[in-house]
């Protein structure tokens, strides 16, 4: 049930932020339950039992409620059906993780893992409100909560890398044999056969090695803006030089890291925002649409965009889970 593609799916839009309504609340509540392991790391049969009936009842009239809106078909049954199903699959993965799993470990440190196909990117929100945009036929590996005095994702292929900014809590990316740590930037990882590059847009990068044996890494090294590294495998060498600009170019293409206006309306920025951060942005006074802006935006979190729209345009903004209310007086 663990490899169940219903629940993996579920759980990857669940970490992204694009779960809603009835659907989220019961996520929110099934990593409530488990949390409870530290106290009661085993579940009787009634336990078990009492969850599954509670929210098979929740799915069972959350979709019914459906039908009667959209008129009964033999779609809607169907739909019901799959429901079921998934949260079946979510029951009985609750229990087999509560009966197996030593209560000494906490139950939400699980690893979540998402792929991406051939010629596609894959934009994946973390924990911390890093943001990665996984590339082509890639797999990343991340914890649902960064837990510690490091957080740690494995990387296999590709990926461009918004890290979060978090000084006391070390951003670590294993891909392979090499470690690349961050604070707070934005860097582009590819692994191809036994090479791996690193190409950083924004910050500083240190790079070590997880072969201890290798001479030339031995100690860190550290890469910042229009600079590389590339690792040879078969060598156990290092290398640091000069990226170029296209480099740079194909490292943000098919991502939506550019964020950079020049004289452009606020509707559209808004709409930016929403694709980016995955939320719903609101404008309490229509004519805030009509204020043009010049700001770029280009690798910061979405409080420090917000902070700067704010202060370019003098006003205010409330965050309320996945929606952000904009007010202000506008423009005409």
């Amino acid at each position: 049930m663990k490899n169940n593609p219903r629940f993996s799916k579920l759980l990857e839009r669940y970490q992204q932020g694009k779960l809603v309504g009835e659907e989220k609340q019961l996520m929110d509540e099934w990593f409530k339950d488990m949390a409870k392991d530290n106290i009661h790391p085993l579940w009787t049969a009634d336990d078990k039992q009492e969850l599954k009936n509670r929210i098979f009842s929740k799915v069972l009239i959350n979709q019914l409620n459906q039908q009667a809106a959209a008129g009964a078909s033999a779609r809607w049954a169907w739909r019901i059906a799959a429901s079921i199903m998934l949260i079946v699959a979510v029951s009985v993965l609750t229990w087999k993780f509560r009966t197996s799993a030593p209560s000494t470990l906490p139950a939400i440190a699980q690893n979540l893992s998402v792929t991406s196909v051939d010629g596609t990117v894959n934009k994946v929100l973390l924990a911390d409100g890093s943001i990665v945009w996984l590339k082509n036929n890639s797999a990343l590996t991340y914890p649902a909560k960064f837990d510690g005095a490091t957080r740690n994702v494995t990387l296999q292929g590709e990926a461009l890398f918004e890290v979060a900014k978090d000084p006391k809590h070390p951003f670590m990316i294993q891909c392979g044999d090499l470690t690349t740590t961050v604070l707070g930037t934005s860097f582009n990882i590819r692994s191809r056969g036994n090479d791996v590059e690193v190409v950083v847009l924004t910050g500083k990068v240190s790079l070590s090695s997880s072969t201890k044996s290798m001479g030339d890494i031995a100690n860190p090294i550290q890469i910042v803006p229009n600079e590389k590294a590339v690792y040879h495998k078969a060598e156990k060498h290092l290398a640091k030089m000069e990226s170029l600009k296209e480099e740079t170019i194909a490292a943000v293409e098919g991502t939506e890291y550019n964020m950079h206006f020049e004289d452009t309306r606020m509707d559209e920025i808004v709409r930016r925002i929403e694709g980016k951060f995955n939320k719903q942005v609101s404008l309490e006074n229509a004519k805030l649409a009509n204020c043009v802006v010049t700001a770029d935006f280009t690798d910061q979190s979405l409080v420090k965009t917000l902070d700067i729209l704010s202060s370019v345009l003098a006003i205010e903004y409330d965050i309320r889970e996945n929606k952000i209310i904009l007010k202000g007086n506008g423009c005409n």
